[in-house]
Protein backbone atom coordinates (compact mmCIF):
# COMPACT_ATOMS: atom_id res chain seq x y z
CA UNK A 1 0.00 0.00 0.00
CA UNK A 2 1.06 3.22 -1.08
CA UNK A 3 2.16 5.67 1.88
CA UNK A 4 1.16 9.52 0.16
CA UNK A 5 1.85 11.43 3.46
CA UNK A 6 5.13 9.58 3.88
CA UNK A 7 6.14 10.16 0.53
CA UNK A 8 5.08 13.83 0.71
CA UNK A 9 6.56 14.75 4.16
CA UNK A 10 10.00 13.36 2.81
CA UNK A 11 10.16 15.01 -0.47
CA UNK A 12 9.42 18.58 1.09
CA UNK A 13 11.74 17.80 4.19
CA UNK A 14 8.92 18.23 6.59
CA UNK A 15 9.78 15.15 7.86
CA UNK A 16 11.16 15.31 11.32
CA UNK A 17 12.96 12.79 13.90
CA UNK A 18 14.04 13.77 17.19
CA UNK A 19 16.85 11.51 18.22
CA UNK A 20 17.72 10.68 22.00
CA UNK A 21 20.60 8.16 23.54
CA UNK A 22 18.46 5.01 23.23
CA UNK A 23 15.11 5.57 21.19
CA UNK A 24 14.06 7.99 17.96
CA UNK A 25 10.68 9.66 17.22
CA UNK A 26 9.80 9.74 13.51
CA UNK A 27 6.83 10.20 12.03
CA UNK A 28 4.40 6.96 11.55
CA UNK A 29 4.26 5.38 8.70
CA UNK A 30 1.60 3.03 6.93
CA UNK A 31 3.88 -0.14 7.38
CA UNK A 32 3.76 0.63 11.05
CA UNK A 33 -0.24 -0.38 11.53
CA UNK A 34 0.32 -4.55 12.00
CA UNK A 35 2.94 -3.46 15.22
CA UNK A 36 0.41 -0.54 16.77
CA UNK A 37 -2.60 -3.25 15.98
CA UNK A 38 -0.13 -5.81 17.76
CA UNK A 39 0.67 -3.53 20.67
CA UNK A 40 -2.66 -2.55 21.43
CA UNK A 41 -4.20 -5.95 21.38
CA UNK A 42 -2.99 -6.07 25.21
CA UNK A 43 -5.84 -4.53 26.82
CA UNK A 44 -3.78 -3.27 29.09
CA UNK A 45 -2.28 -0.33 27.32
CA UNK A 46 -5.32 1.04 26.23
CA UNK A 47 -7.10 0.94 29.79
CA UNK A 48 -6.91 4.63 30.06
CA UNK A 49 -8.02 5.90 26.16
CA UNK A 50 -10.55 8.00 25.33
CA UNK A 51 -11.15 6.50 22.24
CA UNK A 52 -11.91 2.78 20.99
CA UNK A 53 -8.16 1.26 19.95
CA UNK A 54 -8.30 -0.01 16.04
CA UNK A 55 -9.51 -3.75 16.04
CA UNK A 56 -8.33 -4.60 12.66
CA UNK A 57 -5.27 -4.06 10.25
CA UNK A 58 -7.92 -1.54 8.61
CA UNK A 59 -8.72 0.02 11.48
CA UNK A 60 -4.51 0.61 12.33
CA UNK A 61 -4.18 2.19 9.17
CA UNK A 62 -6.83 4.27 9.66
CA UNK A 63 -5.72 5.57 12.69
CA UNK A 64 -2.15 6.20 11.16
CA UNK A 65 -3.87 7.88 8.23
CA UNK A 66 -5.66 9.88 10.75
CA UNK A 67 -2.22 11.28 12.32
CA UNK A 68 -0.65 11.72 9.29
CA UNK A 69 -3.56 13.99 8.21
CA UNK A 70 -2.98 16.17 11.19
CA UNK A 71 0.73 16.52 10.30
CA UNK A 72 -0.03 17.12 6.53
CA UNK A 73 -2.57 19.83 7.87
CA UNK A 74 0.25 21.51 10.99
CA UNK A 75 -2.34 20.52 13.81
CA UNK A 76 0.15 18.01 15.38
CA UNK A 77 3.17 15.81 15.19
CA UNK A 78 2.81 12.65 15.77
CA UNK A 79 5.69 10.34 16.13
CA UNK A 80 6.55 6.44 16.17
CA UNK A 81 9.23 5.63 19.15
CA UNK A 82 11.14 3.68 17.99
CA UNK A 83 13.79 1.40 20.07
CA UNK A 84 17.54 2.82 18.53
CA UNK A 85 19.11 -1.14 18.60
CA UNK A 86 16.52 -3.05 17.25
CA UNK A 87 14.30 -0.34 15.34
CA UNK A 88 11.51 -1.64 16.88
CA UNK A 89 8.04 0.75 17.26
CA UNK A 90 7.45 0.68 20.89
CA UNK A 91 4.50 2.88 21.17
CA UNK A 92 3.12 6.00 19.83
CA UNK A 93 3.85 9.96 21.08
CA UNK A 94 2.05 12.88 20.30
CA UNK A 95 2.42 16.90 20.32
CA UNK A 96 -1.66 17.40 19.35
CA UNK A 97 -4.02 20.33 20.29
CA UNK A 98 -1.20 23.09 19.20
CA UNK A 99 -2.59 26.53 19.60
CA UNK A 100 -0.51 28.91 18.11
CA UNK A 101 -1.59 32.16 19.15
CA UNK A 102 -1.83 30.55 23.22
CA UNK A 103 1.57 28.55 22.38
CA UNK A 104 0.49 25.84 24.21
CA UNK A 105 -0.02 21.87 23.23
CA UNK A 106 -0.73 19.06 24.82
CA UNK A 107 1.21 15.77 24.91
CA UNK A 108 0.26 11.84 24.82
CA UNK A 109 2.32 8.92 25.24
CA UNK A 110 1.44 4.99 24.77
CA UNK A 111 3.51 2.14 25.06
CA UNK A 112 3.75 -1.34 24.46
CA UNK A 113 3.07 -2.80 28.13
CA UNK A 114 6.85 -4.62 27.55
CA UNK A 115 8.43 -1.33 27.38
CA UNK A 116 6.59 0.40 30.87
CA UNK A 117 8.63 0.97 33.75
CA UNK A 118 12.09 1.08 31.57
CA UNK A 119 12.48 5.01 30.99
CA UNK A 120 10.98 4.58 27.41
CA UNK A 121 8.04 7.30 28.54
CA UNK A 122 10.63 9.59 30.14
CA UNK A 123 13.52 9.75 26.89
CA UNK A 124 9.92 10.04 24.87
CA UNK A 125 8.53 13.02 26.46
CA UNK A 126 11.77 14.62 27.34
CA UNK A 127 12.60 14.83 23.53
CA UNK A 128 8.98 16.00 23.02
CA UNK A 129 9.10 19.09 25.06
CA UNK A 130 12.30 20.28 24.20
CA UNK A 131 10.74 19.94 20.47
CA UNK A 132 7.63 21.61 21.97
CA UNK A 133 10.07 24.37 23.91
CA UNK A 134 12.96 24.87 21.88
CA UNK A 135 11.61 24.32 17.95
CA UNK A 136 8.02 25.68 18.37
CA UNK A 137 8.57 27.89 20.90
CA UNK A 138 5.76 26.97 22.84
CA UNK A 139 4.79 28.40 26.32
CA UNK A 140 3.12 25.08 27.99
CA UNK A 141 2.71 21.93 27.50
CA UNK A 142 -0.36 20.03 29.11
CA UNK A 143 -0.03 16.63 30.04
CA UNK A 144 -4.16 15.85 30.52
CA UNK A 145 -4.08 11.77 32.42
CA UNK A 146 -6.97 9.95 34.18
CA UNK A 147 -7.60 10.04 37.63
CA UNK A 148 -6.80 6.45 38.18
CA UNK A 149 -3.41 6.13 35.80
CA UNK A 150 -1.06 6.34 38.36
CA UNK A 151 1.73 5.15 36.36
CA UNK A 152 1.07 7.97 34.16
CA UNK A 153 0.51 10.50 37.14
CA UNK A 154 4.30 9.75 38.48
CA UNK A 155 5.96 9.63 35.05
CA UNK A 156 5.01 13.15 34.38
CA UNK A 157 5.50 14.54 37.86
CA UNK A 158 9.48 13.28 37.53
CA UNK A 159 9.31 15.42 34.79
CA UNK A 160 8.80 18.35 36.80
CA UNK A 161 5.18 18.62 35.60
CA UNK A 162 3.07 19.73 37.98
CA UNK A 163 -0.92 19.74 38.54
CA UNK A 164 -3.16 22.83 37.45
CA UNK A 165 -6.48 21.14 38.13
CA UNK A 166 -8.50 18.65 36.89
CA UNK A 167 -10.73 18.35 34.12
CA UNK A 168 -13.42 16.03 32.34
CA UNK A 169 -13.22 14.28 29.31
CA UNK A 170 -15.70 12.84 27.52
CA UNK A 171 -14.32 8.81 26.17
CA UNK A 172 -15.96 7.20 23.51
CA UNK A 173 -14.99 4.34 25.06
CA UNK A 174 -16.99 4.87 28.27
CA UNK A 175 -19.92 6.85 26.50
CA UNK A 176 -19.12 8.82 29.85
CA UNK A 177 -17.21 11.71 31.35
CA UNK A 178 -13.62 10.96 32.46
CA UNK A 179 -12.01 12.86 35.15
CA UNK A 180 -8.06 13.98 34.19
Amino acid sequence: MRDRYREYLEETGRSIELVGPSLSLRGLWLADAPRILELLRDPEVPRYFLWEPPRDLEEARQYVEGFQHEVYQQWAYHFGVIDAASGKLLGVANLYHIDGLAREAEIGIWLGRAYWGQGVQQEANRLLLEFGFRTLALRRILFHVAVGNARAQTAFRKLGATELGRILLYSRRQNRRVEH
